[in-house]
């Protein structure tokens, strides 16, 4: 009797660490798609003073480079990555004819 009781806990915390253990998962995931969520948003954004300060917030860099190419067609490069670890999160490339 003590054995059959044993085994069922067992079974138990078996389940219910599997049941934490995929919801850890879950919200893991979602942490990073709203991570990358507001890399877009930041992207995308058209005022760089609050870009940037809302970056800094979020633990997130913005670097911006712009290169005129052939044809005066210029370009800007918008890259959103980590602060700590210099994770690119996102690439923008905009075109701009003067």
């Amino acid at each position: 009797m003590l054995i059959e009781v044993l085994l069922v806990l067992l079974l138990v915390s078996i389940t219910c660490c599997s049941l934490l253990a995929g919801y850890q998962a879950c919200v893991i995931t979602m942490q990073k798609h709203n991570r990358l969520e507001v890399a877009l948003e930041l992207a995308e954004a058209s005022d760089t003073e609050k870009a940037d300060t809302l970056a800094a917030e979020q633990g997130l860099v913005i670097d911006r480079k712009e290169i005129s190419g052939s044809l005066q067609i210029r370009q800007q490069i918008i890259s959103v990555m980590e602060y700590k670890s210099k994770k690119v999160l996102v690439n923008k490339v905009r075109y701009a004819m003067p």
